[in-house]
């Protein structure tokens, strides 16, 4: 499973599912990645009454968020304030203090799917 989610100001964004039309799991491209901005973070701030060009947007930098079409959407959608690896302000790799999503998420998740079964 490929999930996900944002912290805001509001709460919880998501959880996002990679999938395909059969809800297959996929593998996040960075063409995945820039849809599921498109046409789910984005509509979704909005949707919640939040200014675009006031949110501070983080991410680890995984392959398919540093490419230069995922990077090119988030500087669109948040002039100036995209913390990530090649982004406008430089993400510091492991740094737990900037990590909220991987510490504070992680147990949501867990506890979240646990009911899920996995079995085909």
């Amino acid at each position: 499973m490929t999930v996900w989610y944002g912290i805001a100001s509001f709460g919880v964004l998501g959880p996002y599912f990679f999938e395909d039309n059969e809800g297959a799991v996929v593998t996040v491209t960075s063409e995945r990645y820039v849809a599921m901005h498109r046409n789910f973070c984005e509509p979704e701030l909005r949707r919640h009454g939040i200014d675009l060009s006031s949110v501070w947007f983080q991410q680890d930098g995984a392959t398919a968020q540093r490419a230069t079409a995922s990077l090119s959407v988030l500087r669109e959608m948040f002039p100036q304030h995209v913390i990530s690896r090649g982004g406008d302000v430089t993400w510091p790799a492991l740094s737990p203090d900037l990590s909220a999503c991987d510490y504070f998420l992680w147990g949501i998740s867990k506890a979240e799917f646990s009911s899920l079964s996995l079995e085909p």
